[in-house]
């Protein structure tokens, strides 16, 4: 019975010295906090972190700057550029402004400042020369009647026919107007024909003589009743005129002008009653 008590007592004793030693508030303080400061800490802070700071600053950052900024910027700044900036230049700078530019400084400068550069054009009026070059003659017709006749004209050195270019000293074939009258000249009076004619431009573009742009002027001018270029390849200033103070005894020995038609001052003189500007001059 005695070493029954002994026995209770220490173990009695033991249990107050255990429990005023904090045994058991140590472990239950211990473990828990070390396992929840552990496990929540790491994992939330670790984990989520990782996972959205890296994926969604990969994918907005590369793909969507990369597709939009190298896309758009190709394609905008090629195609419409290129396209917008060629075409209007070509085609607004070719065809229009060749004819434009060109016919009033061809007429201007060619022309004399006393002259009208402008053709009428008299249609109730049927007066028209005939020139026959074979024959050396001109005819004055209305219609198809001859009122006079004027003989012993002079033409080109070279005779009369397709004039190729300028200074090759032949008269044209062909139908003209009488384009500007010049009463101050050397050769007493000088009727300016339309010369070169759309027929005269055609032909010379297919043979290379002149260019697309003297073509289209020669064109022009004649469709706007004006006088043709003057200084293009094919030559001009072609015209009825007299021979001023040259010699009479040369002019009736044989031809000596380099295109145009010449009469004595006496002829010129009277020929010019049935002359004016729009008279149709018929070259063959």
């Amino acid at each position: 019975m005695l070493r029954f008590c002994i026995l209770l007592c220490c173990g009695f004793f033991s249990f107050a010295v255990n429990a005023d030693n904090h045994v058991p508030a140590d472990l239950f303080a211990h473990t828990p906090v070390n396992v929840s400061g552990y496990k929540h800490i790491d994992v939330s802070s670790y984990k989520p972190a990782s996972v959205s700071s890296y994926k969604p600053a990969t994918v907005s950052s590369q793909a969507p700057a990369s597709v939009s900024s190298y896309k758009p910027a190709t394609v905008s700044s090629q195609a419409p550029a290129s396209v917008s900036s060629y075409k209007p230049a070509t085609v607004s700078s070719q065809a229009p402004a060749s004819v434009s530019s060109y016919k009033p400084a061809n007429v201007s400068s060619q022309v004399p400042a006393s002259v009208s550069s402008h053709v009428p054009s008299y249609a109730d009026s049927s007066i028209w020369l005939l020139v026959d070059t074979k024959a050396h003659k001109i005819e004055v017709k209305q219609g198809e009647q001859t009122l006079e006749t004027i003989d012993g004209i002079a033409i080109g050195r070279k005779g009369a026919g397709l004039k190729g270019h300028r200074g090759d000293d032949i008269t044209p074939y062909g139908n003209y107007r009488i384009g500007w009258v010049g009463e101050k000249s050397n050769f007493r009076k000088f009727f300016g024909l339309t010369y070169p004619s759309t027929q005269d431009a055609e032909i010379a573009l297919k043979r290379g003589v002149i260019s697309q742009t003297d073509y289209y002027s020669i064109v022009a001018a004649h469709q706007s009743n004006q006088i043709p270029p003057q200084n293009t390849p094919l030559g001009g200033q072609i015209g009825i005129h007299g021979i001023g103070a040259g010699d009479e005894r040369v002019h009736q020995a044989f031809d000596w002008t380099h295109g145009c038609i010449a009469l004595t001052n006496t002829q010129i003189d009277h020929l010019s009653q049935w002359l004016d500007t729009g008279t149709v001059v018929k070259i063959k």
